[in-house]
């Protein structure tokens, strides 16, 4: 080895194991955000009314740095408890920070003060704009003023937002809603999940009608006058498949009683226990290899609702099968129209299919006229379900497959799944990587 070979290789050596050990390693995931953080919040140190908190955390931080590095080396139980005491402590003076900033990013917003507004929202300090209601309101103050002067940090979440919109979209985690009252029976028009009543001379009941395959979450808000309410389930339940039920009593208490109701509804139970140890094919023909163009927490389009969900680069017309049997319960492939934004979401072609498990399995993309099973139908392990295609919410030809189920908030959100490969068990799928079915 010539001696600048050795020396570069020296420096990198040394430059790797600074590296490594910048922070702590005693109780690192509760100590390193934070003393992440003190350096972050200098961009923040001239600012009046909290520059000697942000002076105080930082001066604390860069001891209780030094006390962890020692601690690292000690093998004292009591070092390492006064260590996560202080840790606990540093956490609630900077949670006690970030209250400071909000605070002064809605008097910003509420004086119309744009120039401050983009001082305090221009670096990206974590759970700066954590809140969900301050990150929308800060959001729609932006885009009122942005044409002024523009923030990465901000046009980054607006993008977040966008492309996180545009997959729920693909994947039916947009709930659907209709409304009913004593005026108006029903005007929705909506017939797979509907609301009917049956009336008496002193009440009322409510009933509630599922005509789908699968179960369907719920959630009903009312509204009386004069009316005393006998509830037989929660304002969120869950609607078997095929099936009726009564919803509520409502008892009259004066002649001019009245009621309404708005109810909104998403594919699946949100009771849903997914079988955490199932192994599923990989979705293509036994023997053929294709590679995942883009796997869990994708950098694309893998996020949000879609974090878990895997695509397969393969040619138009490739031949898909079910990764899990079930009851195909959704299809479409209608569609030619494709594109890569978020106005082409609603043009993807698919077959969902329901597990035994109450999850779904969600093929995505597929080509025109390119669904084999019909809905209703029962689909076994390896059953072939139709062919992939570039329709929808695309750049390229592949197949995006997803498992997910419903949530109580009547959101879905993709589980993270394990295949079986002729590589053997795949628990996370790399991009770039080829798999052969098995």
């Amino acid at each position: 080895m010539s001696h600048s070979i050795r020396t570069l290789f020296v420096f990198l050596l040394l430059l790797t194991s600074l590296y490594a050990g910048e922070y702590p390693k005693t109780f690192a995931s509760l100590g390193t955000p934070l003393y992440k953080a003190s350096s972050q919040l200098s961009h923040f140190s001239n600012m009046p009314l909290i520059q000697k908190e942000i002076v105080s955390f930082q001066r604390k931080s860069k001891a209780l740095k030094e006390q962890g590095f020692s601690v690292d080396k000690s093998e004292i139980k009591v070092e390492k408890l006064a260590y996560l005491k202080a840790l606990r402590e540093l956490q609630k003076e900077y949670d006690y920070l970030i209250h400071l900033l909000h605070r002064e990013i809605i008097k910003a917003i509420e004086d119309d003060d744009y120039e401050d507004f983009i001082k305090l929202t221009s670096y990206n300090l974590e759970t700066l704009l954590g809140p969900n209601s301050l990150r929308e309101r800060a959001i729609r103050y932006y885009k009122k003023h942005k044409d002024k002067k523009k923030s990465k940090l901000l046009e980054h979440f607006i993008q977040e937002k966008e492309l996180l919109n545009a997959t729920s979209q693909e994947f039916f985690n947009q709930t659907k809603s209709s409304r009913f009252s004593s005026q108006k029976e029903s005007y929705s028009t909506y017939k797979d999940v509907y609301a009917t009543t049956k009336k008496y001379k002193k009440y009322v009941d409510i009933f509630f009608t599922n005509t789908n395959f699968y179960d369907v979450t719920i959630k009903v808000k009312s509204q009386y006058k004069n009316i005393q309410e006998s509830c037989y389930k929660d304002s969120v339940f869950v609607i078997k498949a095929k099936s009726k039920m009564r919803y509520a009593r409502l008892y009259y208490r004066a002649a001019n009683a009245r009621y309404s109701f708005q109810y909104n509804w998403i594919i699946g139970s949100k009771d849903v226990r997914p079988d955490k140890k199932y192994l599923y094919r990989l979705p293509f023909r036994v023997g053929e290899s294709h590679m995942v163009s883009q796997g869990f927490h994708g950098k694309s389009t893998h996020k949000g609702h879609s974090e878990y969900a895997v695509d397969f680069k393969m040619d138009i017309g490739t031949k898909i099968y079910a990764a899990r049997g079930g009851i195909v319960v959704k299809t479409k492939d209608d569609s030619n129209k494709k594109g890569f934004s978020k106005a082409f979401a609603k043009y993807g072609n698919y077959v969902i299919v329901l597990h035994d498990d109450g999850t779904f399995g969600t093929y995505y993309h597929l080509k025109k006229g390119g669904v084999l099973v019909s809905v209703g139908e029962r689909v076994d392990r390896g059953s072939a379900l139709g062919y992939s295609g570039n329709t929808g919410y695309t750049n390229g030809p592949h197949l995006h497959f997803a498992v997910f189920k419903a949530v109580r908030t009547l959101k879905t959100e993709s589980l993270p799944i394990k295949f079986i490969s002729a590589q053997g068990v795949v628990d996370k799928p790399i991009t770039g990587k080829y798999y052969k079915a098995k």
